[in-house]
């Protein structure tokens, strides 16, 4: 009976799946977004910010994207796994060639059983840095965690006084970068000058679901709204067990979903807080915080009750090792281990780059993905993606634990494409005194640890997770602050080449796309055969 009940709700969740179609005109926009400085920006259909995308669960998304802009763009759809369509992905020069400057292209998302709160945004040339990216929230088909009565979605965003190309170009033009003048960013709220954003607003005795999503550039973002406690229930698009806070704390690329409970009554108003700062720039520039504030409007009229902030110390924060996962999974055994540390170096010019292995991850002349396809059995030897890529290649189904090492005093978050990992262990590592920091706490996950995409590496600290090599492709892992991923601090994993050939092949339009522009699509990392790697740009090593 039980059998019948289960191909009976698969069969009622696939009539129930749609296709979704968006046409985005992917061009150049000019404003003010911080109320402070007229720069030009990248938005969609001639808006910024330009709409949050919903689905549902199962449902297929089709974005027909136009490039209205000058330069090649692409998007990704930052969570999905894209399971059997690696092609879609979106980052350049590692799963496609950028839709060229005047040209179409159509994505195709499929949802499958994933739900929760995502977002998608440019990944070519950093253009997410420049406003290109929106909420996508994939609203689920079974009950919730905690019932609630009403969601809303909240963005968070660092937003510069010049384009994301223009400071990079500018800082290495530059003799001596030690001149540089560091920009701190204001911050947006829900796509706006942080201290013009619209209230949220309460009805008494209601639940309220909240999305935040941190779509930040380099900045760290806390959010609080005191007077209120809050409930986690989701991270990254996994749900959690139900577990309390006063506040999130969140890098780049992370997000929550947290229960709020309305008072009983409507006699105040009240404020939230959103606080936006850089780990970086607070020590090495000595920038503080940035303190922005927001209507929780009760009753139009009604008197803002202020409530005494304590220190940061003495509120509770969810820790990625004290959430656990809804479905109750217990830890993976692993079968190997990669061991990466994060490293840093300043060039000549004093320009600080950024390497997760022994050289800083740079593109090649093929896209990776297309080199894992036309390889054949060579595909599952690293050399033939070329040094530039810091490839690792997966066993198919093996179950592979990353430690991520931080011996330096900057903060990261990394984010895996392709998968969720599941959060094992966090705790000290390196010299934390040099920048008297103070050191990172020794975690352990709980019985059933939490599945997430994009995870924070503390300074000084390390980061232990587990995933399971399920999803045939080539996956970028990277750090999600924008300089540090353009500095070169990514890897790839190519994960079963030789079920990755048997499954997938690269739409014939995508290969157009690129001998339009003049890029190869066959071949190792350089366009070759074999392992000659002739006529690639030489790789960048670490200084021993």
């Amino acid at each position: 009976m039980l059998c019948w009940f289960v191909v009976f709700a698969v069969i009622i969740f696939k009539c129930l799946a749609a296709r979704v179609e968006l046409d985005w005109n992917v061009g150049y926009v000019f404003g003010a977004r911080d109320g402070y400085t007229y720069r030009r920006a990248i938005g969609v259909n001639g808006k910024l910010p330009f709409p949050s995308v919903h689905v549902m669960q199962g449902d297929a998304l089709v974005i027909n994207v136009h490039n209205s802009l000058d330069v090649p763009t692409s998007i990704h759809t930052h969570g999905l796994f894209n399971n059997g369509t690696n092609y879609y992905d979106g980052p350049d020069m590692v799963t496609q060639c950028g839709i060229p400057p005047g040209e179409n292209f159509t994505y195709v998302f499929e949802t499958k059983d994933q739900f929760g709160t995502f977002w998608v945004h440019g990944h070519t040339r950093h253009q997410e840095a420049d406003g290109f990216h929106t909420p996508l929230i994939i609203h689920s088909r079974k009950q919730p965690v905690i019932d609630y009565d009403e969601e809303l979605t909240m963005t968070f965003e660092d937003w510069y006084t010049t384009e994301f190309y223009v400071r990079q170009e500018y800082i290495e033009s530059l003799e001596d970068a030690r001149t540089l003048v560091p920009n701190y960013p204001r911050a947006l709220i829900n796509g706006y000058d942080g201290n013009n954003t619209a209230p949220i607003t309460f009805v008494p005795k209601r639940r309220y679901r909240l999305r935040i999503i941190c779509m930040s550039v380099n900045n760290w973002f806390k959010f609080r709204i005191p007077g209120h406690k809050m409930t986690v229930i989701e991270a990254d698009g996994v749900e959690s067990m139900p577990l309390e806070v006063d506040g999130l704390s969140m890098g780049p690329g992370q997000r929550y979903s947290v229960i709020v409970t309305a008072h009983k009554s409507d006699e105040f108003n009240y404020l939230y807080n959103v606080t936006s700062y850089s780990p970086v720039l607070l020590r090495d520039a000595g920038f503080k915080p940035l303190v922005y504030t927001g209507l929780v409007k009760y009753r139009d009229g009604a008197p803002v009750k202020t409530i005494p902030a304590p220190s940061d110390e003495h509120l509770v924060w969810p820790e990625e090792t004290a959430m656990q996962v809804a479905d109750k999974q217990t830890r993976l055994p692993a079968d190997r281990r990669i061991e990466l540390t994060v490293n840093k170096f300043i060039d000549k010019h004093h320009v600080l780059l950024n390497a997760l292995s022994s050289s800083l991850y740079k593109p090649v002349l093929v896209p990776t993905l297309y080199t894992a396809l036309s390889m054949g059995d060579l595909a599952k030897n690293s050399s033939v993606y070329g040094p530039q890529t810091n490839a690792y290649v997966l066993k198919h189904l093996e179950v592979v634990e990353i430690v991520i090492n931080n011996p330096i005093g900057d903060d990261h978050t990394f984010h895996f494409h392709g998968h969720n990992v599941q959060v094992i262990e966090t705790g000290p590592y390196g010299n934390s005194s040099t920048d008297n920091r103070k050191p990172v706490a020794h975690q352990q996950s709980e019985l059933w640890p939490m599945w997430r995409d994009t995870v924070q590496v503390r300074a000084y600290g390390f980061i232990r997770v587990r995933f399971r090599a399920d999803n045939p492709g080539v996956w970028f892992l990277h750090c999600h602050l924008t300089v540090h991923m353009y500095n070169g601090l990514a890897v790839v994993f190519v994960e079963a080449p030789d079920v990755l050939q048997q499954r997938q092949s690269v739409p014939e339009a995508m290969v157009e796309m690129c001998k339009r522009q003049g890029i190869l699509t066959q071949g190792n990392g350089a366009g070759n055969q074999g392992f000659d790697l002739s006529g690639l740009p030489p790789a960048i090593y670490l200084p021993s």
